[in-house]
């Protein structure tokens, strides 16, 4: 076996393809997914069952009620911006933001990283969400990576936080995904839990979009 490996994965397209580079450059990987209150929750946990079982790995699944009823996402009856609603290329954080969330997940996974002697952490953050996203952008990957070094026991050495695709936007990112093999088809991107995707949701429309940009066929189910 190689490396140990965590990889931070929702389901959706980005973080399944960065375990699936984990999974090429040799990695045991442990995926690791997080139950928040999201209103997608449970398609995103279909997602992960799937997608543990192409890559036959091990999946931790842990639920915080932290994030429960503060964000529109973690909200059962509150709204979320859809079709013309939804601006793709604007670079103030939308309100479908949820406080801190990459700094608290990253923790999370850096602690069962730990646990389990993990090398790497492999996460999906990208420069196309990173525009709106601060926890998506190279500068919070470096001071986290900085702060692991600081917060780990004597006995350990600190996990890495890898983020293949930080640079990449969402057209790259299919691209890349497809000649890896990550099994995309397999993957939720959409925030709400529905039958299919509902293709309008800012999460569905940036999906879309890349697929069409990177002249790629979009095997996903939409409403």
């Amino acid at each position: 076996m190689g490396f140990k490996v965590v990889c931070l994965c929702s389901g959706g397209l980005d973080s399944t393809t960065a375990a699936s580079i984990a999974k090429k450059e040799g990695g045991e990987i442990h995926l690791f997914h997080i139950l928040y209150g999201q209103k997608a929750e449970q398609r995103e946990l279909m997602a992960i069952e799937k997608i543990s079982q192409f890559f036959n790995a091990e999946v931790k699944v842990v639920r915080t009620d932290l994030f429960q009823n503060i964000s529109p996402l973690t909200t059962a009856q509150a709204s979320i911006p859809v079709g013309d609603k939804v601006d793709l290329d604007d670079y103030s954080t939308p309100s479908t933001w949820v406080y801190c969330r990459n700094l608290v997940f990253g923790s999370m996974a850096a602690a069962y990283a730990e646990s389990i002697g993990a090398e790497k952490i492999y996460v999906g953050f990208n420069a196309e969400e990173a525009k709106s996203y601060p926890d998506n952008r190279p500068e919070f990957v470096d001071r986290f990576n900085h702060l692991l070094k600081k917060s780990i026991a004597s006995f350990s050495s600190p996990p890495i936080i890898e983020a293949p695709l930080i640079h990449l936007h969402k057209s790259d990112i299919v691209k890349l995904g497809t000649g890896v093999n990550a099994p995309l088809e397999l993957s939720w991107s959409c925030y709400r839990n529905g039958d299919k995707h509902c293709g309008v949701c800012e999460a569905c429309q940036h999906r879309l979009r890349g697929f069409k940009d990177a002249g790629i066929f979009d095997p996903t189910e939409y409403e």
